[in-house]
């Protein structure tokens, strides 16, 4: 009974209760409502049945324990749900109709920002009263036709950054040159000059148009952060590329990989470490998802569907990317290893109906750079790696807490088992040996090492030598 009410009482004053180990997918059929359900971050990647009814075009974050599906098109509303309460509904709320919300994005307060697609104009939201706080004019980004076509958006240390396409509605939707990143002050309440040599006030310009895909924020190897997103251009034509952008200075890096090395128009990117996984559709829109080598430029087709049916690709932040495959019949939840490329699926993994789009706990706006997707429990990279036999990894958490630590081969088998507790000072040691659970050595290969408390998980993967 005690827990029951625990729950409850979090549920009314909307206070999550955190969840790990699961990620979200969206669903839909695009008509009028779609669905949600969790799946395990890891092997079997179990699929829960439908959890909630959403909106039949949803796009979704998470944010502080709790799961945002924004209803774009005509919904026009924000749903809001706790997975730690059977994903129960907190709370559901109109932003004002004929506004076609994108995204939602938070400050470190709390605040919440909502793009919008159909009317010039950034929303300010209080979440918990369901309200629109304050509006905030982004006509002056826009071109001919009024309306700057703002989409997906990141926050990183106070400032809001808003994929501006800038779309000739007049012309079925084609770009009018470069895309844009506006640049939002939220402590301030401000838009930022991005140019101060130029006339009033300018958004960072983009090499490419339309800029289509989420906005990443990835390390730019001095200690700092670049902005990365996908710049689509003209469909069926490779004009586009994955652009990098300096946040300081405000400028575009140019493309990090063209449309025309990956060999078509990008539908969705995930930065996995030092390479790039790309959802691409070629000329005869048939999309595949590939991989982009920074190391040597080398671009890899690791798997093609029918038609256009790769949705969303998203990254566990070590080696497992997670693919939406819509195919008529087979559609599903597909897991693929980023070090070898192979599919560790065997098979689409049932999502009811197709998948759409997926949500991390990793995802939301002000996370830290590149991070692994949960970060409640800290594990260090493996000391030394490659290691032959012996490695160790060290673990921080809360003090006598107790520590589940597993090795996985890239297959999903569990080969061993060990229970920790972390001392007085916040750490555990974890020793590899190069044994699995019966004492027998383990092959030469790839390694995944997870420690789990009841509160969270962190993983790291391990080369092991023979």
């Amino acid at each position: 009974m005690k827990i029951v009410i625990f729950l409850l009482m979090f549920l009314t004053l909307g206070i999550p209760v955190t969840v790990q180990g699961q990620g979200w997918v969206l669903t839909t059929d695009y008509s009028t409502f779609g669905r949600a359900r969790s799946f395990a971050l890891d092997a079997p990647w179990t699929v829960s049945g439908d959890l909630a009814v959403i909106p039949g075009d949803p796009s979704g974050r998470f944010h502080d324990g709790l799961v945002y599906v924004v209803g774009r098109g005509g919904a026009n509303l924000i749903q809001i749900y706790n997975p730690s309460a059977g994903f129960a509904l907190v709370r559901e709320f109109s932003i004002g109709s004929g506004r076609n919300p994108q995204d939602i994005a938070f400050d470190a307060a709390g605040e919440a920002y909502v793009s919008c697609y159909d009317q010039a104009v950034l929303l300010r939201v209080d979440v918990t009263s369901g309200t629109v706080l304050e509006t905030y004019d982004t006509s002056g980004f826009a071109d001919a036709d009024g309306l700057p076509e703002t989409a997906w958006m990141t926050a990183r240390e106070g400032l809001l950054y808003i994929a501006c396409q800038k779309l000739d509605r007049n012309n079925w939707y084609e770009p009018t040159g470069p895309g844009a990143l506006l640049v939002f002050d939220m402590g301030n309440k401000t838009w930022v000059d991005m140019d101060g040599l130029s006339p009033g006030i300018q958004p960072i310009g983009l090499t490419g148009a339309d800029p289509y895909t989420r906005i990443e924020t990835v390390g730019n190897g001095s200690g700092g952060w670049n902005l990365r997103v996908g710049c689509v251009g003209l469909y069926g034509i490779n004009d586009g590329g994955i652009e990098d952008v300096d946040p300081v200075s405000g400028a575009s890096l140019g493309y990090v990989v063209t449309e025309q090395e990956l060999g078509g128009d990008i539908a969705a990117f995930a930065s996995t470490g030092d390479d790039i996984h790309v959802l691409v559709s070629d000329v005869s829109f048939i999309t595949s998802l590939r991989k982009f080598d920074s190391s040597d430029g080398s671009v890899t087709i690791l798997k093609t569907g029918n038609g256009y049916v790769y949705a969303d690709i998203t990254w566990d932040g070590e080696f497992q990317l997670y693919l939406a495959d819509r195919t008529l019949g087979a559609s599903g939840l597909r897991v693929f290893d980023t070090n070898s490329g192979a599919e560790l699926t065997t098979g689409p993994l049932g999502t009811g109906l197709p998948p759409f789009m997926f949500i991390l706990p990793g995802m939301g706006d002000v996370s830290p750079v590149n991070s692994p997707v949960v970060q409640s429990l800290r594990l260090s990279h493996p000391y030394p790696n490659p290691c032959n036999p012996a490695a160790d990894l060290q673990i921080e958490g809360r003090p006598g807490q107790s520590v589940r630590v597993g090795v996985f081969d890239l297959r999903g088998r569990r080969l061993l088992n060990r229970s920790l507790v972390i001392d007085g000072r916040g750490g555990a040691v974890f020793h590899f040996d190069g044994r699995d659970n019966h004492g027998r050595g383990l092959a030469a290969g790839v390694y995944r090492v997870v420690a789990q408390t009841e509160t969270g998980f962190a993983a790291r993967t391990l080369t092991l030598l023979k």
